[in-house]
């Protein structure tokens, strides 16, 4: 009971103080309140009785609470700036934003013209290599690049329904890619140059030296020529090119250049890059043209001997026509 009591007094006392702050908070606020409204009303009593003096308080009184003015509205102005500063936040990670998206659409857009620019870089480059001589297959796509055991292939798309058959060259961009090995109806393998079967008959561009270009079955040929006379030597750099010879590959392709000139068997690096080949030409084996041999005249028939007319014998006068005068002539006298 005693407990009970006591924490019941101990609510009213804490109820009882702050009911009195309460009402002493309201009575403050009221007693300001009736301060400013009769400044008020005195101002506007001097403003009428003395106008310049109401001027002159006016202004004193502006000076007095401009302090509390400036002081009651900073929290206000912080959090105007604040707000301000977080949109300005807000508007500049959008635009970045923004940004970013239209600087990896141009990326994309760049990457993507200077990949076309590529392709037709390597076109014309392939079209530079058509010769009217030769006979133009088809033209495909070489992907699917392979190696094992020394054998280093890649397929192209295209096929038997195209007219390709096996032994056909196979030509890039950059110059000699190798031959058509096995052919599908719509796939087929080609063999490339440094395939350790492929063998190329070649020459070096600079001298005439020609030789045969085989395969490693890595990434570089060997150069195989005969030491030709003369002082010359093969060089770094010099360039390989087909020769035509055997009816296979077309005479003046490039082939490759010569990376390693101090080996008996110089190497060699192919122009046609196999892991990146593009677009290839398929054409039908080199063939040479035919010599021309000038034809020489037919032997004509001997000339026969063309028979004459003979004339017909003058018959013998007779005695009566010799005595007698010809037409004309006097007859002499008897």
């Amino acid at each position: 009971m005693k407990r009970s009591s006591s924490a019941s007094l101990s609510r009213g006392v804490r109820r009882s103080s702050f009911a009195r702050r309460d009402s002493n908070l309201a009575l403050l606020g009221a007693l300001l309140s009736g301060m400013l409204l009769a400044f008020a009303l005195l101002l506007l009593v001097i403003e009428r009785v003395n106008p310049a003096l109401g001027s002159r308080m006016r202004g004193a009184t502006l000076d007095a609470l401009s302090p509390v003015i400036s002081f009651a509205r900073a929290p206000v102005d912080a959090a105007r700036g604040i707000g301000k500063t977080m949109g300005d936040h807000v508007a500049v990670v959008e635009r970045n934003r923004a940004l970013e998206a239209r600087l990896a659409a141009a990326t994309r857009r760049a990457a993507k013209a200077d990949a076309l620019a590529l392709e037709v870089r390597r076109m014309e480059r392939l079209i530079a290599l058509r010769r009217p001589e030769r006979r133009l297959v088809t033209s495909a796509m070489a992907s699917a690049m392979s190696a094992s055991a020394g054998a280093r292939t890649a397929v192209i798309s295209t096929g038997l329904d195209q007219g390709v058959r096996p032994r056909m060259p196979v030509i890039a961009a950059d110059g000699l890619a190798g031959r058509v090995t096995d052919v599908g109806r719509t796939s087929a393998r080609v063999m490339l140059l440094t395939d350790a079967n492929s063998r190329v008959p070649v020459k070096v561009l600079r001298t005439g030296w020609t030789g045969l270009a085989t395969g490693t079955g890595g990434t570089l040929l060997e150069f195989a020529f005969d030491i030709a006379s003369g002082t010359d030597r093969i060089r770094e750099g010099d360039r390989l090119v087909t020769t035509g010879d055997g009816g296979l590959f077309p005479p003046g392709l490039p082939v490759a250049v010569i990376v390693d000139a101090g080996r008996n068997r110089p190497l060699a690096r192919p122009l046609a890059n196999p892991t990146g080949l593009g677009v290839v030409m398929v054409e039908a084996p080199w063939l040479p043209p035919p010599v021309p041999v000038d034809a020489e005249p037919a032997p004509s028939e001997p000339d026969l001997p063309v028979p004459q007319a003979t004339p017909a014998p003058t018959p013998a006068p007779t005695p009566a026509a010799a005595q007698a005068p010809a037409a004309g002539q006097a007859r002499p006298p008897a």
